[in-house]
């Protein structure tokens, strides 16, 4: 399995740091795949949670698994994953907060996290 050459994959690249993940992993495929394999489980867990607590209006814990799911995206570089999860953990925190506010940044945030998803699993799959 060759990594490197899907390293350059413009769907993730589009969505994520790869540069920066190669300087996290010193350039090593190995570590790099564990990396994003850690991180992938992490995020379908993660994801799988929130789901679960936006149904429930549970909104501090919302925050706490948003916060998660932006950590990730950040260390990463996935700036659009990371700007639409800390827009709904800002308002998630806010008291009182609108439903249907929430309702749209809940839809970004999945939509972004489930691309970024959906780009690290089209990487780590064999073609």
């Amino acid at each position: 399995m060759n990594t490197s050459s899907r390293s350059s994959s413009p769907v993730l690249s589009s969505l994520l740091s790869v540069e920066r993940l190669h300087i996290l992993t010193d350039n090593n495929n190995k570590m790099l795949h564990a990396l994003l394999t850690m991180t992938l489980q992490s995020n379908i867990t993660d994801l799988q949670q929130a789901k679960s607590l936006f149904e429930q209006q549970a909104w501090d814990e919302l925050a706490k698994t948003i916060h998660r799911l932006s950590g990730a995206a950040q260390i990463t570089g996935a700036q659009r994953t990371e700007i639409a999860c800390r827009n709904l953990e800002k308002a998630c925190l806010v008291t009182s907060p609108e439903i249907s506010h929430l309702t749209t940044l809940w839809s970004e945030a999945k939509l972004a996290i489930d691309e970024l998803n959906a780009a690290i699993n089209g990487f780590l799959q064999p073609q």
